[in-house]
């Protein structure tokens, strides 16, 4: 596609030094190749403020459709790019067919409060679609894409954007101009002004597209804390089996889903899922889902303590993981965990991403225990061979292990093992009768442990 590209940004009185750079190589490669960018000129608008934005996009279109050029390039002053970027977006571009083209954007997403004034935050790609919500259709990042494709959405970022002058020409004739003024999205909030846009284009029935290979970067803030050095760290391989023991009740559902993330993150694990020998139903799940079915056999129905030790002694590998049923493996869970270890911690947290006891390192509901530590000195306070007090019922059993642990200098957290937790509590489940059969006994669970720990704590 040939044609002359005229260069638009909007800035104050700082830019980002990417953009800084990327333009003059972007001037530099132009004046060697094609001169689209000679040919076409530039457009520089101030914008002080952000509210000043919708004025100064709009103020560049009138200024750009006062000129020849046959494309406009807007790109923002905090982006990165590469010099070929107008060439490979004319390349796969189209008058007609694709008229707007946009490089691959990211936005900054704040996902939750970090607990210190600041928010954790993740990118979201600028590739959106309508989808229908409670409140109305809406535009939504997709989660996904193609690599190095050029595909069609309903509207991305102003970022960096080629857009034909066919398509401001159709728009200004049908609504003045108002290229870039916001229009109302879902629930009558205004969208961005850049989305705005592609909603006035996608009722002139004119195509939006993007092409993942034209790739940028976007500077923004962040507030860097713990999480994200464990979310970047890496681990060497875990070399020994582990038996992930799983005491079951009642919730055949939870098989499939905890056996799958299980299998994408590691082939050292095998699951022993304790059931009771009357709950056929949840057994039947646990082994159609790949597990292996340990049967306990009580007058009652096992409690969670009751299942662990049982699970113990029924398998040999040299680590265990003790575990709910509702959970979800993240990838390097089991390498980062043994890298913890090494040869001198026995007993090892791991991140349920729910308990902020949990995620601060001071405690464990999931716990990777090594089972000579088991063998020769015992996980709780009961001696060795025994993995959990079987007085408690459900709660307060990882409070033993961990504070036992803890004083036998035996201890280790690892945050960047995430065997993330789906409980009510942290708003990831619905609640069932067997959470509620293990709050009936929390209070009971914790006067124990407090007794427990008087005696063997000193």
């Amino acid at each position: 596609m040939t044609g002359s590209v005229c260069l638009a940004y909007v800035h104050d009185i700082d830019v980002a030094y990417s953009f800084h750079d990327s333009v003059i190589n972007l001037l530099m490669f132009d004046a060697s190749t094609r001169g689209r960018v000679l040919e076409g000129g530039y457009i520089a608008v101030r914008c002080a403020r952000s509210s000043d934005l919708v004025d100064a996009r709009n103020h560049a279109v009138k200024t750009f459709l006062e000129r020849p050029a046959d494309w406009l390039f807007f790109v923002d002053t905090d982006m990165g790019f590469a010099p070929d970027t107008i060439d490979r977006l004319i390349e796969v571009a189209d008058p007609k067919t694709r008229p707007i083209v946009g490089g691959l954007c990211f936005a900054q997403k704040e996902t939750a409060q970090d607990g210190l004034s600041g928010y954790r935050t993740a990118p979201r790609v600028t590739i959106l679609d309508w989808v229908d919500t409670d409140g109305g259709p809406t535009f939504m990042g997709r989660t996904r894409y193609p690599v190095n494709s050029v595909i069609k959405c309903a509207g991305t970022g102003a970022a960096c954007i080629l857009i034909h002058r066919s398509v401001l020409e159709r728009i200004r004739d049908e609504n003045g101009p108002v290229w870039f003024d916001r229009v109302p999205g879902g629930g009558g909030k205004l969208l961005g002004e850049d989305v705005s846009f592609c909603v006035r284009a996608g009722a002139l029935d004119i195509p939006v597209h993007v092409h993942t290979g034209v790739r940028t970067t976007h500077l923004k803030s962040a507030w860097l804390g713990e999480a994200d050095f464990w979310d970047a760290a890496t681990a060497p391989p875990a070399t020994e089996p582990t038996a992930v023991v799983v005491p079951v009740m009642r919730r055949p559902q939870n098989a499939e889903p905890f056996m799958a993330t299980l299998r994408a993150t590691t082939g050292l694990a095998t699951v022993y899922a304790v059931a009771d020998v009357a709950d056929t139903e949840t057994a039947d799940a646990w082994r159609h889902a790949g597990a292996q079915v340990i049967d306990y056999d009580g007058d009652t129905p096992g409690t969670f303590s009751e299942k662990m030790n049982t699970g113990y002694r029924e398998t040999t590998e040299p680590w265990i993981f003790l575990t709910g049923d509702d959970v979800a493996f993240r990838p390097g869970w089991l390498d980062h965990a043994q890298a913890t270890a090494g040869d001198d911690l026995h007993v090892i947290g791991t991140n349920d991403l729910g308990n902020p006891a949990v995620i601060a390192g001071e405690h464990a509901t999931h716990i990777l225990i090594r089972r000579a530590y088991v063998d020769e000195t015992g996980a709780s306070w009961d001696g060795p061979k025994v993995l959990a007090h079987e007085g408690y019922r459900h709660w307060f059993v990882d409070n033993e292990i961990v504070t036992a642990a803890r004083r036998r200098g035996v201890w280790g957290m690892a945050l960047a093992s995430v065997v993330e937790h789906l409980h009510p509590r942290w708003g990831k489940a619905d609640t069932d009768d067997v959470y509620a059969l293990g709050e009936s006994r929390a209070i009971p669970d914790r006067h124990l442990f407090e007794r427990r720990a008087r005696k063997h704590v000193q």
